[in-house]
């Protein structure tokens, strides 16, 4: 079925849809912040896992280790067995993301101490409170001397309103964090569904800016000093020649390499066992922390809902190794959004529903493959959520908006045609409306002329209340025949009534739809007759006149005033006459030769001569219509259903 849209209306809504969510969009709307998100996580699991660069490696507080070495935490001098034995490996940095922020025996404690100042390479992590709320679990909100060597070395646009500041921090123990290459953040900010897409890479504390442990790593591995590391505000991280862009909030988007275990990964109980394979950690960064799940550092990241948090700062480093890092841009997203809900408003009124469908998946899935393409290629996150809404919006709004003027108009059609059809033929109508169309079609019709004999005189010598209830009785008695054998009602000619097969929905056997409904009519009339009688009432007797022909069918009038369904021409005239000739032959129902060729087969007709009609050229062969040869089903019966579906006149 092919469903219309004011062309004017279809703009209308399409620039309503995308108004709607340009407003959203510029008010940052949480919802659509949210889908945006997770389907950046769909991209992530579409691209797959990334082959990790070979400088990074994960050294485990795994089960095993905590197995062999005992509960965790372990004893300081643990941690400097590690660290000996990570140098003595040919280590390039050395990761901790553990924490040490209170003292224990000073004898483990001073070998710890010692093991990190001989090693020169290690870097320790710090915390931040960011929101001011752990005063009484060992954060200070004073300004720490020995944090001073590992903040940027420069600062460019500081006034920026936008950095993150931190209250208080947990730094690791003096005694240690003066001998480490560098201190380091491990602060991690969860987006608003608890996931972790990006890495604060600059934390002001005191009018100073820190770096996470990654970044930190990369730093130390590269051999980049402290006063070329830059922090620029407006957007990027100078890491030597290296430029990282970052957010206004100096957060950069992390490419995740892949699920757990992405990175090679050794427990530290081997390691101090000694059973590695050599020269593994050789030139490597090693990054220290828990993947037990008994210890519950755990995040959930796109890969994985329980990632370990050592596993996202692996990722991290290896980003900045190699450059490859995914940039955030909503350029042009306000075009794109009313490009779409207005291309939509243009296009569908044009189209049909299944066309227009197939428009809708044709956009949407283009736009989707167009954003992966930026993503997994081009390493952009594009907006996927407010485009792919503005399609979604805009043509479910034009549906809608098809639906209920469709109903309407469907409405309109019912009013329409109810009274001279079948419902049968109305709801096919309403499947197509383009055959309710002003104006008309050619096509062969059957037409059925029934008219009262002696009803003038009958009228004039009656009450009008008494002439009205018989003629209502008697048309109301026809009408129900003429829809039961899914007939048209043309009209009613005062007492006349004329009816038609073949239009508005094509029937291939019209003509003998016709004729079993004037044989119906007549049976019908019979048991009229005998209750007119027993009343006492006046009985009255009728002729049908049949004619199959070419036509012309259609709705005529005055569109939006006055419109009626019906058929014109020669042979609907030839059809009233044959009608009338039922008097001179004294009979019930004359056929025309035309209608008696496609029922010979099934009906029993005498041939009654030919006639000249007024208005015919060539005599007219006519036949009085007796009855039927053999038992038909009725023209409504299932069967005749299912072929009347596919056929046209």
């Amino acid at each position: 079925m092919r469903l219309h849209i004011d062309k004017k209306a279809g703009i209308g809504i399409g620039l309503i849809v995308a108004l709607i969510l340009s407003i959203l969009y510029l008010g940052n709307a949480r919802f659509f912040e949210v889908i945006e998100e997770k389907t950046l996580d769909m991209r992530f699991m579409l691209r797959g896992p990334i082959v990790p660069g070979p400088e990074t490696v994960i050294a485990a507080i795994d089960e095993q280790s905590i197995q062999k070495l005992g509960r965790f935490p372990w004893p300081r001098s643990v941690w400097g067995r590690v660290v000996d034995r990570l140098s003595e490996e040919g280590a390039t940095v050395i990761v901790f993301d553990v924490f040490f922020s209170e003292s224990e025996q000073v004898d483990s404690d001073d070998l710890f101490q010692q093991a990190i100042r001989k090693s020169g390479r290690v870097i320790l992590p710090m915390v931040f409170d960011l929101v001011e709320g752990y005063k009484s679990s060992g954060f200070t909100d004073k300004k720490l001397d020995f944090l001073l060597p590992s903040a940027f070395g420069t600062v460019r646009h500081a006034d920026m309103p936008f950095s993150i500041k931190a209250g208080m921090v947990l730094p690791t123990l003096l005694r240690f964090s003066s001998y480490a290459a560098s201190v380091a953040h491990i602060n991690m900010l969860p987006d608003r569904d608890g996931t972790i897409r990006w890495e604060l890479l600059a934390i002001r504390y005191h009018d100073r800016y820190y770096a996470p442990i990654g970044l930190q790593a990369a730093r130390v591995f590269r051999g980049i000093k402290i006063q070329d590391f830059s922090y620029d505000l407006a957007g990027t991280v100078q890491l030597g020649a290296s430029i990282i862009p970052t957010d206004e909030y100096g957060r950069m988007l992390i490419n995740y390499r892949g699920p757990n275990r992405t990175f090679p990964t050794y427990s530290i109980s081997d390691i101090l066992d000694r059973t590695t394979s050599h020269n593994v950690f050789k030139g490597k960064i090693v990054l220290i922390g828990a993947t037990a799940i008994g210890i519950y550092d755990l995040r959930v990241t796109p890969f994985s809902t329980h990632m370990p948090g050592i596993e996202k700062h692996a990722s991290v480093v290896d980003n900045i190794l190699k450059g490859d890092f995914i940039r955030r841009t909503d350029t042009g997203v306000l075009l794109l959004i009313f490009v779409f809900a207005v291309l939509l408003g243009v296009l569908l009124p044009r189209l049909g529903a299944r066309a227009g469908a197939l428009l809708f998946i044709a956009l949407l899935t283009g736009y989707a493959g167009f954003v992966y393409y930026l993503f997994a290629v081009k390493g952009i996150w594009f907006n996927l959520v407010y485009p792919s809404s503005s399609l979604f919006f805009g043509y479910t709004s034009l549906t809608a908006y098809r639906f209920f003027t469709e109903e309407r108009r469907a409405r309109d059609i019912r009013k329409m045609f109810s009274s001279y059809v079948s419902k049968r033929i109305v709801d096919e109508l309403i499947r197509d409306p383009s055959k309710t169309k002003l104006g008309g079609d050619r096509r062969e019709i059957t037409v059925l002329f029934s008219d009262i004999r002696g009803f003038t005189a009958f009228s004039e010598k009656r009450q009008p209340e008494e002439v009205v209830s018989l003629l209502n009785e008697y048309l109301g008695a026809m009408t129900t025949i003429v829809f039961e054998h899914e007939g048209t009602l043309d009209k009613f000619i005062g007492d006349a009534i004329m009816a038609l097969w073949g239009a508005p929905i094509g029937q291939p056997d019209h003509a003998k739809r016709a004729c079993i409904c004037a044989l119906a009519m007549i049976e019908k009339l019979k048991d009229l007759q005998a209750k007119w009688t027993a009343e006492g009432n006046y009985v009255i007797d009728i002729g049908i006149g049949i004619n199959t022909g070419d036509m012309v069918v259609g709705n005529m009038g005055a569109e939006g005033k006055k419109m009626d369904y019906t058929v014109i021409g020669d042979n609907v005239n030839l059809g009233s006459r044959l009608e009338s000739l039922t008097r001179q032959y004294n009979n019930h129902i004359i056929i025309s030769e035309s209608t008696y060729e496609q029922v010979k087969d099934v009906v029993d007709a005498r041939e009654l001569g030919t006639v000249t009609i007024k208005g015919k050229q060539l005599p007219v062969v006519i036949y009085d219509l007796i009855g039927l040869k053999k038992p038909v089903e009725r023209a409504d019966s299932s069967e005749n259903n299912k072929k009347d579906k596919g056929g046209t006149a």
